[in-house]
């Protein structure tokens, strides 16, 4: 298998484990754009039935499948409610609008 069959195979089996929360650590690390997708909608699939936390520097990905954005900077948690509060609390430059 490749790096990132593994990776969904490893995301797969934690969402369907029977725990109620999970912590999707980078999930988004080498996977392809398609398989990203289908990341993205198992955890759709998943999000009813359990807290799922993604922690992950691909802050696109994040924003599309995120019901709540926390951005951790500091050692302060800020409620994030749109891109350009990335921008403002300094995660992104005003160049990512471009």
């Amino acid at each position: 298998m490749s790096s990132g069959e593994l990776r969904y195979l490893e995301i797969k089996i934690v969402l369907y484990n029977s725990s109620k929360f999970v912590l999707l650590d980078e999930p988004y690390n080498g996977l392809s754009p398609l398989m990203v997708d289908v990341v993205n909608e198992l955890i759709k699939v998943n999000s009813p039935r359990k807290g799922i936390i993604i922690t992950d520097h691909n802050y696109q990905n994040v924003i599309k499948i995120s019901t709540r954005l926390v951005l951790i900077k500091d050692g302060k948690m800020h409620i994030v409610n749109k891109k350009e509060d990335l921008v403002e609390k300094g995660y992104l430059s005003k160049n990512c609008f471009s």
